[in-house]
Formats: C-alpha cells, structure tokens, sequence
C-alpha cells in the first residue's frame, strides 16, 4: 500500500510540475529563476561571453509595492519609527537576497525608490506639498542619519558561479 501511494503522489507531483517547467536554451533566450532574470550577454570589454544574473522586473516590482504598502497615507499617525523599521526590514532581506553579480542597476533603483517614499510620507506628515521644499527639508543624508532609512548597497557582491572557484 505504501509504495502504491508513493508512487502516485511522485506522478502527481511530477504532473504538476510539468506545467510550469520548461527547457531553455539559455544561450538563446533569457529565463526567470527564483525571482533573478538570467540571461548571456557579452561584454563590451573583452567580448566574452557571460552570464547576465540580475533580479527579474516582477521581483523589483514587488519591492516596490511593498515599499509603497509601508508608507501608505494611512500610517501617518503610526510613529516614525516603526514605519522606518518596517522599511529596513523589507529592504534589508530584499536586498540581502538579491545582492548578487549584475544587481548593481536593480539595487540603485531599490534605494532611490525607497528615498522618495520615505521623503514623500514625510511630506504628508509635515504637511508640505512642495517637492522642491521636501529635498531641501529631507535631504538624503538625513534621511540616512536622522530617520535610520537602511542604505541598500548599491554595488553588488561578485561572487562566481564556477564550482572550481
């Protein structure tokens, strides 16, 4: 009986997989892989070919809508603090996941993105509705150095992908 369900449950498991699993060349065509877009590419210096490793477009998205989610309008009356803190947290693990070879581009936009929303919740819990006025009261250092914003590195960690490395 055992090794009848176990057999059954592989080949439903197996079923389900089939349908979202596809073979890629991936010299040919770019593939999405947990939530990294991966690609070739050749470089501009020597004209080799490499592996072009980079968080894919929904994975930034979703960044971004969290980002938005912990800066809502609606937690103005929240403390600053916990709204920063909810901030850190969800860039501080975005980025540690996605701090790998080509994310240099990805991890710039992440950190600009995340300014902006710290910048623009404090706008609405100041009442200033001038964003001109917002940089200058909010600049980016102190958005670093007085609210505790986590600076997400903008140069990402090369670390090979050779198993002789």
């Amino acid at each position: 009986m055992g090794e009848a369900s176990t057999k059954g449950q592989a080949q439903g498991a197996h079923r389900s997989l089939r349908g979202r699993t596809r073979i890629v060349d991936a010299r040919q065509e770019s593939f999405n892989f947990l939530g990294f877009s991966i690609r070739m590419s050749t470089s501009w210096t020597s004209g080799k070919s490499y592996p072009h490793i980079c968080p894919a477009p929904k994975s930034l998205a979703k960044i971004k809508d969290r980002m938005k989610q912990k800066t809502d309008r609606r937690l103005t009356p929240v403390p600053l603090v916990d709204v920063v803190k909810n901030m850190n947290a969800s860039l501080r693990g975005w980025s540690g996941y996605f701090h790998y070879r080509n994310s240099s581009k990805a991890l710039g936009k992440v950190k600009a993105y995340a300014e902006e929303r710290l910048r623009t919740h404090l706008m609405k819990r100041h009442t200033i509705s001038d964003r001109g006025t917002a940089l200058k009261r909010f600049p980016r250092q102190k958005l670093y150095a007085t609210y505790g914003l986590y600076k997400v590195p903008i140069t990402a960690g090369w670390k090979t992908a050779h198993a002789l490395a």
